[in-house]
């Protein structure tokens, strides 16, 4: 195993693309590609799942990233050992940054871009997970830093945590719905009404949480279609399919314009619904300390108002 071949690896990982990854090791795509097969032949795994526009690690990509990352930080750091010249800064650098798929992230990706900015070795490998695997991920190490809702890290004394993004429940509507003229509903105004809800695996607060408010307003929520994603939900609420639960942290303003749909702000009890960035107390990776604080005092000094 050759170790070009695993920076290569990291590269490709950390870019997403084959494209990107060559221009910016200065090789040919089909030379870095065939690399790339030669290091998954060897291990007998696929390291990639390659779509027709993009690429993801699989999930032994994801395993071999971490032990990856560590073989290439203990080279370098033997590289280095006696040059006293030589800033931790200065060396390459990964972070793996998980976040909820769905949401207006824009503001995540705009502070993740300005601290780059003095760190131009450091990279981030970013991923999209569901709330539960996230914070599964931050405790296993999978990821360094996530951004999550807060309620899944609720019991957790290890986890360090700032509010990212105020959130709460919205329901969307179809533009011919007689709730469709109010600004804010009650649970209790959705008795009648057919949902489409999330798959339960995908967000199992969320889904438990608009099962139960339904049972204390007295009726069951009958939902006749399950969905995997905001865009798959919204535009079955424009085909009058139903009404779809949603959060405010999803919405950027042009939701309802997109799909023609009405959204409305839902009147209940949603602590613990919040975006919060998180880390684990216990990794002392100082990049991630550096970063953690840089987007806290941004955060705060926006009075957490985004």
């Amino acid at each position: 195993m050759k170790l070009s071949s695993l920076n290569y690896f990291v590269e490709v990982a950390t870019e997403g693309s084959f494209t990107k990854a060559s221009e910016k090791l200065y090789i040919s795509q089909p030379t870095l590609s065939r690399r790339i097969q030669e290091l998954e032949n060897e291990l007998g795994v696929a390291l990639f799942i390659r779509h027709s526009h993009k690429i993801e690690l699989s999930e032994e990509g994801e395993k071999f990233l971490v032990e990856v990352n560590d073989v290439l930080k203990r080279m370098d750091n033997l590289a280095h050992m006696f040059d006293t010249q030589t800033s931790p800064h200065e060396r390459p650098q990964v972070l793996k940054i998980g976040y909820l798929a769905n949401f207006n992230m824009g503001k995540m990706y705009e502070l993740l871009d300005r601290f780059k900015m003095n760190y131009p070795n450091l990279q981030f490998l970013m991923k999209q997970d569901t709330p539960m695997n996230l914070s599964d991920g931050l405790c296993s190490g999978e990821y360094d830093l996530v951004f999550d809702l807060s309620v899944y890290f609720q019991a957790s004394e290890n986890i360090e945590q700032v509010i990212f993004k105020k959130n709460h429940l919205q329901i969307a509507v179809p533009t011919n719905n007689s709730l469709a003229h109010k600004n804010k509903v009650d649970f209790a105004d959705l008795s009648q009404e057919t949902f489409i809800l999330l798959e339960r695996q995908q967000s199992p607060v969320i889904v438990d949480y608009v099962i139960n408010q339904g049972i204390r307003n007295g009726f069951h929520l009958k939902a006749n279609h399950y969905v995997k994603d905001l865009d798959e939900g919204l535009s079955m609420v424009s085909l009058g399919n139903g009404l779809a639960f949603l959060y405010s942290g999803m919405n950027d303003g042009s939701l309802e314009e997109k799909y023609r749909v009405k959204i409305i702000d839902l009147k209940s009890d949603t602590k613990g619904q919040n975006i919060v960035m998180a880390i684990d107390k216990n990794n002392t990776n100082n990049f991630l300390q550096e970063l953690f604080r840089f987007v806290k005092k941004d955060l705060l000094k926006g009075d957490n108002k985004i």
